[in-house]
């Protein structure tokens, strides 16, 4: 019965109906009477008696009336009413509105796109909206977007907002969006709470499986007071089930930061969601135009997928975009048949060599091999610009010059230069730590643990092989799991992999910290607030199961541990061929880490203008080209350093541009990113009979085929009326009666005789 009440707690007002009650006993009590013979021809007959006490009794009942009627009109009662008012709101109703943006949505019918379908469907919807009702709207994509937070009654606003909902694009969580319907809902007042989604039968996007979450979506349901109900509307009813469909993966690239024509080694997956196996044609295009020797013929399995790779190398500097595309040309949905990603070339990389031991031949020198690796060889500019210098001589202006610093065999490093590395990779700058045997456990426990450049890594003893000849201590194959040592894993007969170690430090790998110990630098200390750092991966294995490089991070910066020397002394790896390819890609993949040019989806982009500070105060003016060739608002730069812009409405995937408006009409792109989606959704089954029967459980959800079976049902003998105005009208024609009751009974003076026996009056009556 409290199911029926919004305000369920204020029914307590009904212990009010005491006080009419308890006044009337009051009011009965016994008068000091005279006798008077004369009086008794007086008293009222037998039949008016009865008549002013059923008055009074009257009089009683309706002032308790009033009560009930008061305090059932603030718990605001309801009743299923839909018959009152037909297949249109009753009003006090709030509606979200969740638009299905994932790609799936794509498919057309010949004439509409199922998303354009949706945003006609849904405008139709608000014109059965009531006067006083009131909408929001939800953009249902990989993760979904609030486009109308706070219900809004003005529904030509709503309907303009679906009007400029961008084209279909990624991934779609319908059950997220659910849960951020019932969000905006359980702040309403409203007696009806509806949430519409507007879909297609794609059952990814349901997860109808992920039993765990519809269980937290129902625990969120049952909290409000009015139990929010979920309408799925399937706009695609009238299309045949998806029976064919080619989908393009996310890109893995080597580096998204390279060098012209240093080599970059691309890997996607192309997914098959039809019956058969299709032989697909795939290309490879660099800033949209294809490139003639980059195409591949992939025959991908039936509801299955294939892999697919492309070696490339960019000559120009500057922002590129390299796109993956399927030429699938009787495709039900185009829009996942490509994928980005952004690279950026620069004419070499900056990189600080930090010498530990110097020494009159090659064996003894840390660095030497690794200058003549960064050397520019046959080319006339280097890929790698490389500064040395020694550990006591490291600045700060150093640091900011170059995007990777090496320390090749340091010992001891002085407690200011380590603060100010601290501070310079947690900005994002690169770390590359190569053990020797000038490193002890006290001096790397000092970096590692006390400045927190690499936590959670301690070195214990140096350790030495104890097999001789060319069967020593070599890397384990199986160990390169990481995409950018795929080139080094491929082969067995890879020189990396046949490299002897002769000594390495073991290492003890522990939970990464993220505070600094009291007895760290007071700089250091004040660089600490709130660090970032994550558990320590191991990238290589040693035979024995020593780990040779290490992989960790601290705050935006990336470092890596190498166990063992860059040179002659403990092992052979410098005479190797792998050794200068494995220096140049541990160096770019230490520098990528300060911009992230490959987002998820919503990841905020944080890009460098590299302008100078009177630029920056200057004119300029900087916007991001979004996908689909709409501009963003002007942003403007003020991080750290304050070039730095920070734009985080990254809701659409695809390729984002940061351009810089010198002169009208002509912008110039700076750099470019790609934010990514969840590529599950480039499977394409559609919702099974299970899975409905799983989504509308307890009527969780409830599937309408057309708005004409949604007004139906939701408008229909499941809607809900309140009752509150009725009851407020009642009281007042209640209130009424009871004045003119309790006005006659006072006119008639016989309020107090009503009680006395026959023969006797009251002081009152003889006065009279």
């Amino acid at each position: 019965m409290l199911q029926f009440f919004l305000n369920p707690w204020l029914l307590a007002g009904i212990a009010g109906i005491s006080l009419p009650i308890v006044a009337h006993l009051l009011s009965r009590r016994r008068y000091d009477v005279v006798q008077w013979a004369a009086m008794q021809f007086l008293n009222p007959a037998r039949k008016t008696r009865r008549r002013l006490r059923l008055e009074e009794l009257l009089l009683l009942l309706i002032r308790i009336g009033l009560i009930l009627l008061l305090t059932f009109a603030a718990a605001r009662p309801w009743i299923p009413a839909g018959w009152l008012s037909g297949f249109h709101s009753a009003g006090s109703r709030t509606v979200v509105i969740v638009i299905d943006g994932s790609n799936s949505m794509a498919r057309s019918d010949g004439l509409n796109s199922l998303h354009q379908t949706a945003l006609r469907r849904a405008t139709e919807f608000l014109t059965t909206l009531g006067p006083g009702d009131s909408s929001a709207l939800i953009d249902a994509r990989d993760k979904p977007r609030s486009v109308i937070e706070s219900p809004l009654q003005d529904q030509k606003l709503v309907s303009e907002a679906i009007a400029q909902l961008p084209p279909p694009s990624g991934a779609g969580d319908l059950r997220a969006a659910t849960e951020r319907a019932i969000g905006i809902l359980s702040r309403s007042s409203s007696a009806a709470r509806e949430i519409v989604v507007f879909t297609d039968r794609h059952r990814t996007s349901w997860q109808a499986d992920n039993d765990a979450a519809w269980i937290r979506v129902d625990e969120l349901m049952d909290f409000p007071a009015v139990k929010p109900r979920v309408w799925a509307v399937d706009v695609g009813e009238h299309l045949a089930p998806l029976t064919h469909n080619v989908a393009v993966g996310r890109i893995e690239a080597s580096r998204d930061l390279t060098v012209p024509d240093f080599p970059l080694r691309l890997r996607t997956v192309i997914f098959n969601s039809s019956a058969a196996d299709v032989q697909v044609p795939v290309r490879l295009l660099a800033d949209g135009q294809p490139l003639a020797s980059q195409q591949k013929s992939v025959l991908v399995p039936a509801h299955g997928n294939s892999s697919v790779e492309f070696e490339h190398s960019l000559r120009v500097e500057g922002a590129h975009v390299l796109s993956v595309e399927a030429l699938a040309t009787t495709d039900a949905i185009p829009a996942d048949n490509v994928a980005h990603v952004a690279v950026h070339v620069k004419a070499a990389l900056p990189v600080l060599l930090v010498r530990g031991t110097a020494g009159l031949n090659s064996a003894a020198d840390s660095t030497f091999f690794a200058q003549i690796v960064f050397a520019a060889g046959g080319r006339k500019v280097p890929w790698v610009s490389a500064t040395l210098t020694d550990s006591g001589s490291v600045t700060r202006d150093q640091l900011q010059k170059n995007s990777v610093v090496v320390l090749t065999d340091v010992g001891t490093i002085p407690d200011q230069t380590l603060s100010e590395l601290r501070e310079y990779v947690t900005a994002g700058g690169g770390l590359i730590v190569v053990c020797g045997p000038a490193t002890t456990p006290d001096s790397f426990r000092k970096l590692a643990d006390v400045y927190g450049l690499a936590p959670g890594v301690e070195l214990v003893r140096a350790k030495e092989s104890t097999v001789a000849g060319t069967d020593g201590n070599q890397v384990a194959q199986l160990s390169l799991q990481s995409g950018w040592l795929e080139r080094f894993r491929s082969d067995p007969s890879r020189s990396f992999l046949k490299t002897q170690y002769q000594q390495w430090w073991q290492t003890k790998l522990g939970p990464a910290v993220s505070t600094l110990p009291a007895q760290a630098s007071p700089d250091a200390l004040n660089n600490a607030e709130n660090p970032v750092t994550s558990q320590p991966v191991v990238l290589a294995e040693l035979t024995p199961g020593d780990p040779l490089l290490i992989q960790t991070r601290c705050g935006e910066g990336t470092v890596f541990v190498f166990t063992s020397t860059w040179n002659r002394q403990w092992n052979d790896f410098p005479t190797r061929s792998d050794f200068v390819p494995f220096l140049h890609e541990i160096v770019f993949q230490a520098a990528a880490s300060k911009v992230k040019r490959n987002l998820d989806f919503s990841s905020p982009i944080v890009a460098e203008t590299l302008a100078a500070q009177t630029e920056i105060a200057g004119n300029s003016v900087y916007r991001f080209r979004l996908p689909g060739g709409a501009q963003s608002e002007p942003v403007q730069p003020g991080g750290i350093p304050a070039s730095t812009i920070l734009f985080d409405s990254t809701w659409q995937p695809g390729v984002y541009r940061l351009e810089r408006e010198t002169q009208p009409d002509a912008p110039e792109t700076l750099d470019t990113f790609v934010v990514n989606y969840d590529h599950v959704e480039d499977n394409m089954e559609e919702l099974t009979e299970s899975d409905r029967a799983k989504l509308a459980t307890g009527n969780r959800v409830r599937f309408a085929k057309s708005l004409k079976s949604l007004s139906q049902q939701m408008y229909g003998n499941e809607s809900r009326m309140e009752l509150w105005a009725i009851l407020l009208w009642l009281f007042c024609g209640m209130l009424l009666l009871e004045l003119w009751l309790t006005r006659r009974i006072v006119r008639r003076g016989y309020g107090s005789m009503s009680s006395s026996p026959a023969g006797e009056v009251s002081p009152v009556s003889a006065s009279l």
